[in-house]
């Protein structure tokens, strides 16, 4: 069995607080004598404690008059640059994240329109209307439609399951924009399917039709994947880093 170092342990010491919230954003550690004291360590060790919580984003270290370590949450495109550089590495395709977010994200919807409130509809219905003002501008209606995944998953929620569908979006947003960037003829056509699809959807929800908001957004996904992968071929994640 291993034996954590010390370091370890204090910095597990520090995470575990940030976690259960009692250090929060902005908030600054005790300064580095009162640390040592707290853990009975060289300076040394807490130095590399303070290391490891740097290297995992949770903290921030600052020089000046106004220095010292202060805290940072944990943040959701940090998590995803390291998923994204895990799945280049492993040589993962669009097909395989596309594949992915087909998988998760119709059964969230489903989930959603199981429990949506007033408020969640009132949010998608607002979201549609933005996407019908953008409509023919292709950048921003691309933006647009990659949000409205975004706030679907977050309004299901599925804490565990968003995390990882918005560990997804960095990747996902990338290839949204490079399909764009080839200026397809047909593109105001495609505009117009992917907001009618929006459009089902939320009705789905708003009616509480768990099985046909599943069934919308699972037709919706493929269709998308059909679309970009056809565009874009089964390009690695490699690509986009």
């Amino acid at each position: 069995m291993r034996i954590p170092k010390a370091a370890e342990i204090i910095a597990q010491a520090i995470r575990r607080r940030i976690v259960l919230g009692d250090l929060k954003e902005g908030d600054l550690l005790p300064a580095e004598a009162d640390l040592m004291a707290q853990f009975d360590v060289s300076r040394p060790t807490l130095r590399e404690a303070i290391r490891l919580l740097e290297s995992e984003g949770l903290v921030r270290v600052l020089r000046g008059a106004k220095g010292g370590v202060r805290i940072c949450p944990p943040q959701e495109d940090s998590a995803a640059r390291t998923l994204g550089f895990l799945l280049q590495f492993r040589g993962a395709t669009l097909a395989e994240v596309l594949d992915a977010r087909s998988f998760i994200e119709p059964r969230l919807a489903a989930g959603l329109a199981a429990s949506a409130t007033a408020d969640d509809i009132q949010t998608l219905r607002d979201h549609l209307a933005h996407e019908a003002e953008v409509i023919e501008d292709f950048a921003r209606f691309g933006r647009a439609t990659a949000d409205f995944h975004r706030v679907l998953v977050e309004r299901a929620g599925n804490v565990a399951l968003g995390v990882i569908v918005s560990m997804l979006d960095d990747i996902f947003l990338r290839h949204v924009e490079r399909f764009l960037s080839r200026s397809r003829p047909d593109q105001l056509a495609l505009n117009q399917q992917a907001l009618s699809n929006h459009r089902a959807l939320v009705d789905a929800i708003a009616a509480h039709k768990p099985k046909r908001a599943e069934s919308v957004w699972q037709d919706h996904m493929d269709q998308l994947r059909t679309v970009i992968i056809g565009e874009l071929g089964q390009t690695t994640v490699l690509d986009l880093y």
